[in-house]
């Protein structure tokens, strides 16, 4: 069952809240755009207690296929991009230029606000749930900085974040890097 039919019965009307609410937890599945446990909580800060509440639910489904549509749009137009890119003899993409297929980090929407608001959400979710010495001290510290200043960082932490940006890096570290990019206003990490 795809999105399409999941986000149906978070609509119907007919089937008891839990079981919308499930339906929306498995569009989330298929599609979370910050991490799943970052999406589901972000939705509880734009739509409100949809656990609870059916205007809710239907609220947070809204704002997620509003994501999903201006992903998928994104994608497409990479698609075409690459098309006309191997037309000219351009086979590889260049290393900076990832595919939005990948959807890591970046909550997709038409307000750029709602895109860093959603990536400082997930930022502090990882920043909480962090264990003092789990990451390295560096990131942790651009990290805090970045929450504190609502993405806003001065030009030796954003050449630190260019730095570690790096497909090497391990996951620890390219996704709270990801997502200080993402809240810092930038379209894709």
């Amino acid at each position: 069952m795809g999105f399409t039919e999941r986000a149906r019965r978070v609509r119907d009307g007919r089937l008891a809240h839990g079981r919308r609410v499930a339906a929306l937890c498995s569009c989330v599945g298929l599609y979370h755009p910050i991490g799943h446990r970052a999406t589901l909580s972000f939705l509880g800060e734009l739509a409100g207690r949809y656990q609870h509440h059916e205007s809710a639910l239907l609220r947070a489904l809204e704002a997620l296929e509003a994501s999903r549509a201006v992903w998928r749009e994104e994608v497409a137009s990479y698609a075409n991009a690459r098309v006309k890119q191997k037309r000219l003899g351009r086979r590889v993409p260049s290393p900076g230029d990832p595919p939005p297929s990948r959807m890591g980090g970046h909550w997709y929407a038409s307000d750029p606000d709602v895109s860093r608001r959603a990536a400082l959400h997930a930022l502090k979710l990882w920043e909480r749930d962090l264990p003092p010495d789990s990451v390295d001290q560096e990131v942790r510290s651009v990290v805090r900085c970045c929450i504190a200043t609502g993405g806003r960082l001065t030009d030796e932490q954003l050449d630190l974040v260019s730095r570690r940006r790096l497909p090497g890096e391990a996951e620890g570290v390219r996704w709270p890097i990801t997502l200080v990019v993402s809240a810092g206003g930038a379209v894709r990490a």
